[in-house]
């Protein structure tokens, strides 16, 4: 698997860890949207996947990193990572480790496909 590749999946289970939690307890999966998050790091995943533009992964880098923060500055998102084990703090930390992997896996690509 390629760097590249490797990217698009973090980003598919970071969208799964931001939407799991929802879908668990609407059991639907239109009943539990919560926001375009899930929508958005899809989104990136396609346009990473499909675009041969070899900077096409740090768009999936930015992003992860501006969720993640944003993530880390809210008091929910947070509560969730340090609660006790449940759907939600395995999907918060799904996330959590899908954006970190992204990052990693993105950086690489763009480092490997420019040496």
């Amino acid at each position: 698997m390629t760097n590249k590749s490797a990217t698009c999946v973090a980003l598919v289970l970071a969208a799964v860890g931001d939407a799991g939690p929802e879908i668990v307890a609407s059991r639907s999966l239109f009943a539990g949207y919560d926001g375009p998050g899930p929508l958005i790091y899809l989104g990136v995943a396609v346009v990473v996947a499909a675009v041969r533009w070899r900077f096409a992964p740090l768009l999936a880098v930015a992003m992860s990193a501006l969720f993640l923060a944003g993530g880390f500055a809210s008091a929910e998102f947070a509560g969730r990572l340090t609660g006790p084990p449940s759907v939600g703090f395995l999907a918060g930390w799904l996330q959590v480790l899908g954006f970190a992997a992204a990052i990693l896996f993105g950086t690489a690509a763009v480092v490997r496909r420019n040496a």
